[in-house]
């Protein structure tokens, strides 16, 4: 990593811990209390709903407004355009919440013989919606720092909100999942609070210049953009949904898992994602031949951090889900299915890498077309398949295909990508480093897996040990064989 980003990416690591260590101690509290029950299930499912209602925007934040911020000028046009744009997605976001809280409002009212699971799925909808407004509004606000490169802010912010989010739930003496809904929506108005005061006099105010060409512009970059993300939630929404159905419990494993994974995603892909995207927009606008070096040198640092999580979480899950949850209402039976789960989506995470920062390109480049498209069937294929194999395989089929297509709708991206702008990997460097990669995690992995076997401690210890086993032993096989990338891009950087 060039010298330039390698402090803030480390202040933002630390960060990161602290806010997924404060997000774990409230799910922590949330296993032990309320279990893999019906009330969890609930709660979860209602998370994924309202989610998806914000998720039709942000991608267009990330997508589309970022990279107009970094070439940005200062003309009266650009700034009406920035505020018009902003404005038209909180406006869209608060009228489909709007709506979203009116429909639910008169169902519950009338009661329509609905089942007590339901009930309360669409009672937390409604808590839970009112959040999406300000999680928009923090993305919007965030991109803002960015730009600036300030990425320790919208941090500070999110550990903030994690840390308030939490309180309820670890002091309450007889908890409500219905308040902590309520402490997560109030939390991400804290986080927009926070941000607000850090942009203030500097980011955007509401205005609505519908007539402003640029406006229209980001408009037309923003429509493809914002129909992936419709099909993509409805596929979401649709595996999600299908879980519930498969039995009781299956939507709470999911989520356990899920959090689990979501700290490597924290911790690795979305820091990294997040320093070098504008900075890759910079790149691709100047010089094509430095672009694709940026974006091969940190696929490969990306996934080196990656795969051996990936692999680790394989051998030693078990014990960190153990530590983590196995308490009160979540017991050892729970630990080996949220394992399972979390090994069998684990594995998807490496062609989720590679996909992310090939879709990073495309959008360096102005076009959010392509992307679009080839999301649009990857997610038809995904569905397709679900309905084709869940009979047979049951849950397992919504563990391994949307994993599957990641890694398809991965390659097929770059084969598109290679046709637009000529040979990315020249010299195959990316191939060879990430088979490097999968070869010196898989050592670690048999090294800890027989280690494993032989230990008799209790299970933090053991872990602990473990961790450090895998550490030094991947550490090891990075220097003998991966030395020189490592030099080479630590000498060299990217000019940005």
């Amino acid at each position: 990593m060039t010298s330039k980003l390698i402090k803030p990416f480390l202040l933002m690591i630390l960060l990161t811990i602290a806010t997924q260590f404060a997000g774990l101690i409230k799910n922590v509290f949330i296993a032990k209390i309320f279990g893999m029950g019906a009330e969890v299930d609930a709660y979860n499912l209602a998370n994924t709903y309202t989610v998806s209602i914000t998720n039709l925007a942000i991608p267009a934040i990330i997508t589309v407004l970022i990279p107009f911020l970094t070439r940005r000028g200062n003309s009266v046009a650009e700034r009406a355009a920035i505020n018009t744009y902003v404005s038209f997605l909180l406006l869209g976001v608060a009228v489909v919440v709007g709506i979203s809280i009116g429909g639910i409002a008169w169902v519950l009212k009338n009661q329509l013989s609905l089942s007590e699971t339901l009930t309360s799925t669409l009672s937390f909808i409604m808590i839970l919606s009112v959040a999406q407004i300000y999680r928009v509004l923090t993305t919007v606000l965030t991109a803002f720092r960015q730009v600036e490169n300030d990425f320790l802010t919208a941090k500070i912010a999110t550990l903030c909100s994690t840390i308030f989010s939490g309180i309820y739930i670890v002091v309450a003496q007889n908890p409500s999942i219905l308040l902590v809904s309520l402490f997560l929506t109030i939390s991400f108005m804290l986080e927009a609070m926070i941000l607000l005061i850090k942009n203030r006099g500097f980011s955007f105010r509401i205005q609505f210049k519908w007539g402003n060409r640029i406006f229209h512009k980001l408009i037309r970059q923003t429509g493809p953009v914002v129909f992936n993300s419709i099909v993509f939630q409805i596929s979401l929404l649709f595996s999600t949904t299908l879980a519930s159905f498969l039995g009781q419990g299956y939507v709470a494993t999911l989520s356990y898992a899920n959090q689990i994974l979501s700290i490597i995603q924290a911790l690795v892909l979305v820091n990294i994602l997040t320093l070098v995207y504008p900075s890759m927009s910079r790149v691709f606008a100047k010089t094509m031949a430095a672009g694709k070096e940026l974006f091969i040198k940190y696929t490969i640092v990306t996934n080196m951090l990656v795969i051996p999580l990936v692999v680790g979480i394989m051998v030693i899950g078990d014990l960190f889900t153990a530590l983590l949850f196995e308490r009160g209402a979540f017991t050892a039976a729970d630990t080996q299915q949220v394992t399972l789960f979390m090994t069998m989506l684990g594995i998807s995470l490496p062609g989720l890498v590679l996909r992310d920062f090939i879709y990073r390109v495309y959008f360096s480049l102005d076009d959010t077309k392509t992307p679009s498209r080839i999301s649009i069937f990857t997610i038809i294929g995904n569905v397709l398949l679900l309905l084709t194999l869940t009979p047979i395989f049951n849950i397992y089929a919504i563990l391994f295909i949307p994993g599957l297509m990641n890694f398809a709708s991965a390659w097929f991206a770059y084969r598109l990508l290679e046709k637009r702008i000529g040979r990315i990997d020249v010299q195959r460097k990316l191939v060879k480093q990430q088979l490097l990669i999968v070869f010196n995690a898989s050592v670690m992995g048999a090294v800890l897996y027989y280690v494993k076997q032989a230990l008799n401690f209790s299970p933090l210890p053991t872990f602990l040990l473990l961790v450090g086993i895998g550490i030094a032993v991947y550490g090891v096989l990075v220097v003998l064989t991966q030395r020189r990338f490592i030099q080479t891009f630590r000498m060299k950087g990217v000019s940005e």
